[in-house]
């Protein structure tokens, strides 16, 4: 290569360097010991603290945080599924302006619900990030707006989108059981640290002995009369093409709505995704 070719090439790297360091916004965020993220934004101009959620679906904020916000009422209603099976009908409301990570979101479909979690003022989902990359650091502790090229980042890997009306949006991608099964999982930052659910229809086809697993129920926080039974127990691995975890524990859900539904953190300390381009990027 002349040096000629060679400057050139390095010109476009850095600009592409510099260019990203210009374009990128960021916000601290605060990784709870369980591993739940929580970040600022502000809601019409009122700020408050979220969990990020990337298998929330669509924002949520709760009563107390909501009076406050312009729209009261509303006739427009949402009715989505938690993994569990669960129908939930919610009320649909639209924000003039979600401010997050230095960047501002403008018409917003968010909805609203009576529950309090100290020091938490609701979800902030996938949503409004349709074209908008971002990057979870879990290190430095900070979400990073961004503009990704896929040049230049060799670990990536397939995600596929679920929408509803334009109202929510959640990731799904393939992962492997025990290097022999592929199914499809939700990625739920709003699960925590190390969360691995699998629909109880697979432990019949990992050929696992249904009694020999730690049977317990849970109550729904929205319907206490919804009853979960969950089954704990371990496979040999769960792994894509980048990261492998042996041994790992699992709990297979009665009823679920997907084939499973794990965490992010597994995949790295630094965590990209785009949803305009369906992938999630490895970066540490």
């Amino acid at each position: 290569m002349s040096k000629i070719n060679c400057m050139k090439r390095i010109l476009s790297l850095l600009s592409l360097v510099i260019f990203t360091q210009i374009s990128a916004q960021n916000t601290s965020i605060q990784v709870l010991p369980s591993g739940h993220i929580i970040a600022k934004a502000k809601i019409d101009g009122k700020e408050g603290n979220f969990i990020f959620d990337t298998g929330g679906g669509i924002n949520l904020f709760f009563n107390h945080f909501a009076k406050d916000l312009k729209q009261k009422s509303t006739y427009n209603f949402f009715t989505g599924y938690r993994a569990t099976g669960e129908r939930i009908d919610i009320p649909l409301f639209e924000n003039e302006e979600v401010e997050f990570a230095g960047k501002k979101f403008i018409k917003v479909p968010y909805s609203t619900f009576d529950m309090k979690i100290d020091g938490i003022d609701g979800l902030i989902s996938l949503q409004m990030f349709h074209d908008t990359d971002f990057i979870i650091d879990y290190s430095k502790k900070e979400i990073v707006l961004t503009d990704f090229s896929k040049e230049y980042i060799t670990k990536s890997f397939d995600i596929q989108l679920t929408t509803n009306a334009d109202k929510s949006t959640d990731i799904i991608t393939y992962i492997s059981l025990n290097d022999k099964y592929s199914v499809q999982v939700l990625l739920d930052s709003g699960a925590g640290n190390d969360s691995f659910w699998l629909s109880d229809k697979l432990i019949s086809i990992l050929k696992m002995d249904k009694s020999k697993l730690e049977l317990s129920e849970k109550k729904s926080e929205f319907d206490e009369k919804f009853v979960t039974k969950f089954y704990k127990g371990s496979i040999n691995s769960i792994s894509n093409k980048f990261v492998t975890l042996k041994n790992p524990k699992v709990i297979f859900v009665e009823g679920l709505i997907y084939e499973g539904k794990t965490s992010i953190n597994w995949f790295g300390n630094k965590i990209g995704i785009s949803l305009k381009n369906k992938k999630m990027y490895i970066l540490d």
